[in-house]
C-alpha cells in the first residue's frame, strides 16, 4: 500500500475511469465495471423519480472515454471527447511546455457535436 500511495504523489500512477456514450439510448454513463470476458460494460444509472438501477452493454454498443487526470476550472473531470475551452493567456509552464491554467468543459463530441463546427452560424 505504501508504494502506491508514494507513486501517486510521484505522479507515476493515476485512477483509471471510464465514462461510456451508450450508442443505443443516445445517453452518457459513468463505467462502474468491464467485463473483457463476455465483453460487457457495467453502467449504474440514478433516475430522480425511479431510483438507482444498474444495467451493461455489449463493447460493441458503446464508446469507452478514460478520464485525462485532469480537471476543468470547476473541478470536473476531463475525459477523452470533451470539449475544452481554455484561456491561452493564463498559462503555467510545466517544463518547457506552457499548459493552460483555466479550462472549463462545455460540452463533448457526441452530446454537443455542434460545438466543432468551424461556422459559428451552424446549428
Amino acid at each position: 500500500m505504501q508504494n502506491q500511495e508514494n507513486e501517486n504523489r510521484m505522479g507515476y500512477s493515476r485512477i483509471l475511469k471510464f465514462r461510456a456514450w451508450d450508442k443505443i439510448s443516445k445517453s452518457m454513463h459513468e463505467v462502474g465495471a468491464l467485463n473483457f470476458s463476455d465483453e460487457t460494460v457495467g453502467f449504474e444509472v440514478r433516475l430522480a423519480a425511479k431510483g438507482t438501477f444498474g444495467y451493461s452493454e455489449r463493447f460493441t454498443n458503446v464508446i469507452l472515454m478514460q478520464y485525462t487526470g485532469l480537471k476543468d476550472r470547476h473541478g470536473k473531470e476531463i475525459y477523452e471527447g470533451d470539449i475544452v475551452e481554455s484561456v491561452l493567456f493564463d498559462c503555467v509552464v510545466i517544463g518547457n511546455k506552457k499548459v493552460p491554467a483555466s479550462k472549463i468543459i462545455i460540452g463533448n463530441i457526441y452530446e454537443n457535436p455542434e460545438l466543432l463546427s468551424d461556422d459559428p452560424h451552424k446549428s
